[in-house]
């Protein structure tokens, strides 16, 4: 029987996760190999093109998970960072041992019904807190599975010589992240940040270790993020692009995929899942992660909507020909600004994957009012939890529907708490 692939291992009806096959890009099909060393980028993209993503490609059946309460042990073998190495030589043992020196700390995040939070808004809320994750939030998730591919291409003598820089761009939980990953392995990091970065989390990553950038936006720069363009610059000279951002290391794409799959070990399909979006690749993987059984809508401020103007000018063009009209439909948001700072990303760079995972699960963009993005980050301070407002935008979306009275008692909805507030 010819096995069948799926981009992401987004299959129909279950939560698919297979063994990573390959790679392919969103926007032109490029294949690559398992076996590639630093497959970051399509290489098809020629130098200055960032409309180009890798996504893995999954064939089945799900191999057994590991018994381990690290996830990113218990999930191993459907990363593509584990078949990397196991396509070089290295031993189920070795790969065991190498994710519990480099993903230390990992556990399946606490998740379940959130009773005063339902009462509030008038739904069935499940709450997954990704608060108390390595680095405060989600990011971790996408950055382990880039770090694990590096160590894992040094153990097998494909990447001799100094290591590179990382870099990335970020203005809050990704860089935190990365710091904290980067100082555990040794590993110099180099972060660009908005020149409005707080000081308390600029001195937080300065005590990581990390290399501070401030980018501040200038007439004179092109369209987009400051910090992003930076970033770019750093990884052409020279960099490992240690992003969260999929088209400038689409391996961030593989480890985040392990949040979807404890979710759907824990609800039960079918129920609807909000997911805050700046990036998308937060998006991305749960949505592939989950399967189409959950439907998947993701939620964007009114003073930073990208993702939810690209899906109203693609209409129905199909997916797999969206990459190609990139320039047209995702184009930088001008003047971002809410509250909810950490999703005001110029564009949302896996939008791609993002229509995707709503198309296939029946999900739609939803755009929230600033004071719906306010009100819940106050509710969420009333009821204890760490989250700051980027953490809870996604509440914000159950926040606006409880006040213009379209609120759904009898529908399970989950809502991230990621982004403790510092």
């Amino acid at each position: 029987m010819t096995a069948r692939f799926e981009l992401g291992g987004l299959a129909g009806g279950m939560p698919r996760r297979g063994t990573v096959a390959a790679y392919r890009c969103a926007t032109c099909a490029t294949e690559v190999t398992i076996e590639a060393v630093h497959p970051f980028r399509c290489p098809a993209a020629t130098l200055g093109d960032s409309h180009h993503v890798l996504h893995p490609v999954v064939v089945g059946p799900d191999p057994k998970p590991i018994e381990d309460p690290n996830p990113f042990v218990s999930y191993g073998r459907s990363l593509a960072w584990w078949a990397f190495a196991r396509s070089h030589g290295m031993s189920e043992d070795d790969c065991i041992a190498l994710t519990r020196e480099v993903a230390d700390g990992f556990h399946v995040t606490p998740g379940g019904p959130h009773d005063e939070v339902s009462l509030r808004v008038g739904a069935q809320v499940w709450v997954k807190d990704e608060t108390g994750n390595v680095g405060g939030s989600h990011k971790a998730r996408h950055l382990v599975g880039i770090l694990l591919h590096l160590r894992a291409a040094e153990a097998v003598g494909l990447a001799p010589g100094p290591r590179p820089p990382l870099a990335i761009a970020s203005c809050g939980n990704a860089a935190i992240a990365a710091a904290t990953l980067a100082q555990r392995a040794g590993w110099p990091l180099q972060v660009f940040v908005p020149d409005t970065v707080s000081d308390s989390v600029a001195a937080l990553l300065d005590g990581l270790g990390a290399q501070v950038n401030r980018c501040p936006r200038s007439p004179d720069l092109p369209p987009g993020d400051p910090a992003v363009l930076a970033f770019r610059a750093a990884v052409q000279a020279g960099a490992i692009p240690f992003s969260v951002q999929g088209p400038e290391n689409g391996l961030c794409l593989d480890g985040g995929r392990t949040l979807g799959w404890e979710i759907a070990e824990a609800v039960e399909a079918p129920a609807r899942v909000l997911v805050q979006v700046g990036g998308g690749a937060l998006a991305a993987c749960v949505g592939w992660g989950l399967g189409t059984a959950y439907r998947l809508d993701t939620v964007q401020t009114a003073g930073g909507a990208p993702l939810a103007r690209a899906w109203a000018r693609a209409g129905g063009m199909a997916t797999q020909d969206l990459g190609a009209h990139w320039g047209e439909l995702m184009t930088p948001w001008e003047d971002p600004h809410s509250l909810a700072d950490g999703i005001l990303d110029d564009e949302t760079y896996d939008w791609q994957a993002d229509v995707g995972v709503m198309r296939a699960s029946g999900g739609r963009p939803i755009v929230v009012a600033e004071q719906d993005v306010v009100a819940a980050y106050e509710m969420t301070v009333e009821v204890g939890a760490r989250v700051s407002p980027t953490g809870s935008a996604g509440l914000a979306a159950l926040v606006a529907e409880a006040r213009l009275g379209t609120a759904r008692a009898d529908e399970p909805v989950v809502v991230l708490f990621s982004g403790v507030q510092r």
